[in-house]
């Protein structure tokens, strides 16, 4: 019970009569924190933006009942308005083939408003698996997309924020769409199916069972869209549209670049984690005869590894927090930066927020601490072991 009173005032001697040594060993974290928490937020960041981008170039792949006629460029966004529903076995099947990543249903319906301003064009979909309609969002409500939210497309009048009523169902308007030169999705407003579905009074938007009328695909790296058409040709109901091969190859390069990133970002954690890692083993070493000495004073084996590991802690953490507010400072001039560039070519860059940044700082402080209590528990146990009168002499020598 006397262990943890001890090594408490062991460590706080030793931070009073060796500040310059605290303080250095803080910076050198500070530097491997640094590093950390800029390298997960940048990738983050840049990986969003990216995919993003991609995502407004349509789908890779769209699914279509037989009958309808499609204009290729609106079809890999929103489907074809007025399309009857496909048979509801195509999303089970489609689920079954390999090299299909994501199958984002959508349902397009004409409905009158309460207004009495005629019909108007409205799309279900599902925001959990949708890759067309919110990577082309460009102005929205501070908070989520949720139940009885719609996005209205770039040439409605309804500003963000308004309501909608359909059927006796008031909307509110989440998001605006940016201008991508489609007719029916500049047009039309969309939903989630709950939004479309849930009963207000007894009744709902959508009266009958939602079947989709469309399915848009997204192929994995490496898969290739004949594959999937060859697979689907003996389907008399459907029609399968591709997009351009060149686009689905961009793409598929870019994502693998970026699942690519993610080894040169471990990367850079491990080497900053064997930095830590070293330096701490390091000063443990240079202590021999202090350790020597408070083993003869009584202080037990286990006692002193756990003292020199929350001695390397406590600096560890205090480094950390000294680097995450450097690489706050550099997050803040690479989005001034770098960030207004990729603004400028057309890629989107969305600031990290500070809800989205404390996993991030949470994973520096605990990689950072945790690596440096090992470096100094480790040496300082298999220390411990020696005999005390070499201990004691190896410094002195």
């Amino acid at each position: 019970m006397t262990l943890l009173p001890l090594g408490l005032r062991l460590l706080l001697q030793e931070v009073r009569r060796s500040p310059g040594r605290i303080l250095l060993l803080s910076a050198a974290v500070a530097i491997g924190s640094a590093s950390i928490f800029l390298s997960l937020v940048f990738r983050q960041t840049i990986q969003q933006g990216l995919e993003n981008s991609l995502n407004r170039l349509g789908a890779d792949i769209l699914i279509l009942p037989k009958t309808v006629t499609h204009n290729l460029t609106a079809a890999l966004l929103t489907g074809e308005p007025g399309s009857p529903a496909l048979d509801p076995q195509m999303e089970p099947l489609l689920r079954a083939l390999p090299g299909i990543e994501t199958i984002a249903p959508q349902l397009s319906f004409a409905v009158e408003s309460d207004e009495g301003h005629g019909e108007t064009e409205l799309v279900a979909f599902d925001p959990r698996n949708d890759i067309t309609i919110l990577p082309w969002v460009r102005e929205r409500l501070d908070r989520p997309f949720r139940t009885g939210d719609v996005i209205v497309g770039a040439r409605r009048p309804e500003p963000v924020g308004s309501a909608i009523s359909f059927r006796g169902h008031s909307l509110v308007v989440w998001g605006k769409l940016g201008l991508s030169g489609v007719g029916p999705m500049e047009r039309s407003i969309f939903g989630s199916f709950d939004t479309f579905t849930r009963k207000v009074a007894g009744h709902s938007i959508l009266k009958d069972p939602p079947q989709p009328s469309a399915l848009l695909l997204r192929l994995r790296p490496g898969a290739e869209a004949g594959a999937v058409r060859f697979a689907l040709a003996s389907q008399p109901s459907i029609q399968v549209i591709t997009g351009s091969g060149l686009s689905i190859q961009v793409r598929q390069a870019i994502r693998t670049i970026l699942a690519g990133s993610l080894v040169a970002t471990l990367t850079g954690l491990a080497m900053a984690g064997l930095l830590t890692l070293g330096v701490y083993a390091g000063v443990v070493l240079e202590r021999k005869s202090e350790l020597g000495l408070l083993l003869a004073m009584g202080l037990s084996r286990t006692g002193l590894s756990l003292w020199l590991a929350a001695e390397a802690a406590l600096c560890a953490m205090i480094g950390a927090l000294l680097g995450i507010l450097v690489g706050a400072v550099g997050l803040a001039i690479f989005a001034r930066s770098f960030g207004y560039l990729l603004i400028s070519r057309g890629i989107d860059f969305v600031a990290p927020t500070l809800s989205s940044l404390l996993l991030p700082a949470a994973v520096s402080l605990l990689l950072c601490s945790v690596v440096a209590g090992l470096g100094a528990l480790v040496p300082a146990w298999r220390l411990a072991g020696r005999e005390l009168y070499q201990l004691i002499r190896d410094n002195r020598e």
